[in-house]
């Protein structure tokens, strides 16, 4: 069945909507403040409207598949919003659905404060039911428990419309009242409260952040005539170059662009340096303690008697014990050559570490390319750290090939073309 355009949009403005709540009320950098108060009743007024919206369009786009014939009475011409929703419930019961006369009354509330919202102005009647409804007639007051209750009522009234499609007109009709419980409907709230761990995460999004933002100015400068990696090139030659080449291209024009002080990459120098201290932050965070294990754990890997077609190397990484990982081990050791159960249980570990706390190949993408466009004068430094995290990111991928997937990890594994382009812009940078 195909969602019309329009309950799809009402219902991806919805998710926004509490995403945003939760992303205001959680966001570290959000005082907790005495205005905090206020976002609720913001998000109310907000709320309100996607869900009237979202449920009239559900209405309307359900009104061919309606085995019942209910939800024509909601549209018919000529009537208030009082008797078009009491019409609705009265279809629904006459159907045989024991909706629950409470939602139908709440949302006919929310179709009042909606009004208000949308016209800016107050109808004495629709104030009236809102008080009776227990909604303010002021709707600055509106807060948390009205959020809820205005989704509670979403929440019904979709599965309510849902089962006039669904529903068989000749089967027994149910005796009892269909309604979700508040407690299914109601979201809990998050403190917004930070943990320790939670620390590295957020420098790694900002670093993410970071690279995209540089990223996208890197992206102009080659467009434009002064640094076009194209120029004087065909579409047959520059299909000839291959995949690779062309990136190289790309970016030594991005380069050159740097070099000659393009004020569009010029502008991130100083957040290329907060990019640095960032990541030596979520290194000593959350890589440091390990970074020995690195280079031993890489030859475990990449050494013929270790056997990546084994089931059990998930397993082994997830034992916490240190003795009864190694027995695992021991197990299966006469197939592991000359390697013994301390070095593949140490291998598995900083393979594992190295596979969670670099995510994606965004710090190699970073200090390899981006930084050292945006600002060429410190190239070194930049290059050294990309040679840290090339490592590990080399780990990442030893562990995802031969745990994940169980086959033999290749020493290159798509990362050459990155350690290519330092040797070059080493180069590059001694012959300025």
């Amino acid at each position: 069945m195909d969602v019309g355009e329009f309950i799809d949009t009402y219902s991806d403005d919805l998710i926004s909507i509490h995403e945003a709540r939760v992303a205001m009320y959680t966001h570290p950098l959000r005082g907790d403040y005495a205005f905090a108060e206020l976002l609720d009743a913001s998000f109310c007024r907000i709320l309100v409207v996607f869900v009237v919206g979202g449920i009239e369009a559900m209405l309307e786009a359900w009104r061919d598949r309606d085995r019942l014939d209910v939800l024509n009475k909601y549209f018919a011409q000529n009537v208030t919003n009082g008797e078009r929703v009491t019409s609705l419930y009265q279809a629904f019961l006459d159907a045989g659905i024991q909706v629950d006369r409470e939602v139908f009354h709440d949302y006919l509330a929310i179709k009042y404060l909606r009004n208000t919202v949308i016209h800016g102005r107050w109808k004495e009647h629709e104030k009236e039911w809102l008080d009776a409804r227990g909604f303010p007639s002021d709707t600055r007051k509106l807060t948390k428990e009205h959020f809820d209750k205005i989704e509670h009522v979403n929440q019904n009234m979709m599965f309510y419309v849902a089962l006039t499609g669904l529903a068989d007109p000749n089967a027994p009709k149910p005796a009892k009242l269909v309604k979700l419980d508040e407690a299914i409907t109601r979201r809990e709230d998050h403190t917004g409260i930070l943990r320790i761990r939670d620390i590295a995460r957020i420098i790694w999004n900002n670093l993410e952040r970071i690279d995209a933002h540089i990223y996208r100015d890197i992206e102009q400068a080659v467009i434009t005539k002064e640094y076009d990696w194209t120029e004087g090139r065909s579409r047959a030659e520059l299909d000839a170059l291959g995949h690779e080449e062309c990136k190289r291209l790309f970016y030594l024009a991005a380069r050159r662009a740097g070099e000659e002080d393009y004020k569009p990459l010029v502008q991130h120098r100083e957040l290329a340096k907060d990019a640095v201290e960032f990541w030596r932050d979520y290194w000593q965070r959350a890589i440091a303690p390990h970074e020995q294990a690195v280079r031993p754990a890489l030859d475990v890997f990449m050494s013929p008697h270790f056997k990546p077609e084994m089931p059990v190397w998930s397993v082994v990484a997830n034992v916490r014990d240190d003795d009864a990982a190694r027995r695992l081990v021991d197990q299966i050791l006469p197939t592991q050559g000359s390697l013994t159960s301390d070095q593949v249980v140490r291998a598995l570990r900083a393979g594992k570490v190295a596979y969670e706390t670099i995510p994606n190949i965004m710090p190699v993408t970073l200090f390899t390319l981006r930084l050292p466009i945006v600002d060429p004068g410190n190239t070194p430094a930049y290059l050294r750290e990309a040679e840290r995290v090339l490592e590990l990111f080399r780990l990442n991928r030893a562990w995802y090939e031969c745990v994940e997937h169980r086959r033999r990890f290749a020493d290159d594994n798509g990362l050459g073309f990155y350690v290519r382009m330092c040797r070059e812009l080493a180069q590059r940078q001694q012959g300025r």
